[in-house]
């Protein structure tokens, strides 16, 4: 458990990343570091789901990304989400 939270749902906009990531077995992909670090990352929740969503409702994450890369921030949000990501989920939300 991380920061109080037990559950956690993972999404991502690549189909080849999730697929290796549910295999639950050795990877041999070139994608197998990020495959096997998000894994191992997941064993610090009780329980962790692996989904599969189209870039198109995908843009919060894209958006976090870049606001984290402009202010240098390497993390969790901790008192809350920018007001630019706010916007682009709801959106997704919408999608």
């Amino acid at each position: 458990m991380i920061v109080g939270f037990w559950r956690l749902i993972v999404e991502g906009d690549s189909l080849t990343v999730i697929k290796g990531i549910k295999k639950k077995r050795e990877d041999k992909s070139v994608l197998r570091l990020i495959t096997h670090h998000i894994c191992k990352m997941g064993l610090h929740f009780d329980e962790v789901s692996y989904l599969f969503v189209p870039r198109t409702v995908n843009g919060a994450a894209h958006t976090l990304v870049l606001e984290g890369r402009r202010r240098k921030v390497c993390g969790g949000w901790v008192n809350g989400a920018p007001e630019s990501v706010m916007m682009v989920a709801m959106k997704d939300r919408l999608a």
